[in-house]
């Protein structure tokens, strides 16, 4: 937790940049825009002409996205989808035995996706605050089980929060070697390990009971910020602009993904 501390996670610098969740569909293109750069810089995307980011999950009005911004840019991106019968979530086409064990609980289950935050700005909290927010929500909507998926050297950050591996080391890329874990929390099983956190240790549980349970600001507002999010969806051109004119995301999509998304906009897209 210490070397964390020193590289600014944990903290409260986020070096003047404001974490909320998006809120247009401006935002919203912006977002998918760094995650895009972030992933194909790293060779975990591959570089797309229209500069996006989108499957069909960012399609989906379920799908929540938090960003940090400063001086009025996006410098950092954190997701969560959330399960569903259609498209399920971003990680079953590699560790579905995985989270199929997880739905058999009957629960809801969530995906932390999309994670980017912007070089200038890895050393600073954005990373730390942009969980908070993003576990706000995960409270708000009910989720009992929160997933991610990381490469193996990232594992003993998520395990420091209360997260457990839940799958062998698998290539995440049927196109490049992308090793990849899966790490998953119960919710309920966090709070109460959390709760008996003395304030005094050093441990991720503290960051979860001091920052995300009692004091976190983003709790108070994650139902407004759902309503607002939901309503910019409902803008049929604009959905049009980013998921046709400018992302040309319908037309790779498989007929499930289609019927998803005309489940939830008609034919506004």
């Amino acid at each position: 937790m210490a070397l964390l501390r020193q590289q600014g996670l944990f903290g409260i610098d986020t070096k003047g940049a404001v974490i909320r969740r998006a809120l247009s569909l401006a935002e919203l293109t912006e977002a998918y825009q760094l995650v895009h750069d972030i992933y194909s810089a790293s060779g975990k995307g591959a570089r797309e002409a229209t500069r996006l980011r989108l499957r069909v999950f960012e399609a989906l009005p379920t799908t929540a996205t938090f960003i940090a911004v400063a001086d009025g840019k996006v410098v950092g991106v954190q997701g969560l989808a959330v399960d569903s019968a259609e498209v399920r979530l971003p990680s079953d086409h590699a560790f579905q035995d995985e989270i199929d064990a997880l739905r058999l609980a009957g629960g809801l289950v969530c995906e932390a996706t999309n994670q980017a935050v912007h070089p200038d700005y890895r050393k600073s909290a954005v990373a730390t605050e942009l969980m908070r927010c993003m576990f706000a929500h995960a409270l708000a909507i009910g989720c009992d089980e929160l997933i991610t998926t990381v490469s193996p050297g990232h594992a003993r950050f998520y395990e420091l929060m209360g997260f457990e591996q839940i799958s062998p080391v698998r290539s995440y890329s049927t196109e490049i070697e992308d090793p990849t874990v899966v790490m998953r929390v119960n919710i309920s099983r966090l709070i109460s390990r959390a709760e008996a956190a003395h304030e005094d240790e050093d441990c991720g549980a503290i960051f979860v009971k001091v920052r995300c349970l009692y004091n976190n600001p983003y709790r108070a507002k994650a139902e407004a910020w759902d309503e607002q999010a939901r309503a910019a969806f409902a803008d049929a051109d604009g959905l049009r602009r980013l998921f046709v004119e400018k992302g040309n995301l319908l037309a790779h999509l498989t007929e499930e993904e289609l019927f998803a998304v005309r489940l939830h906009w008609g034919d506004a897209v």
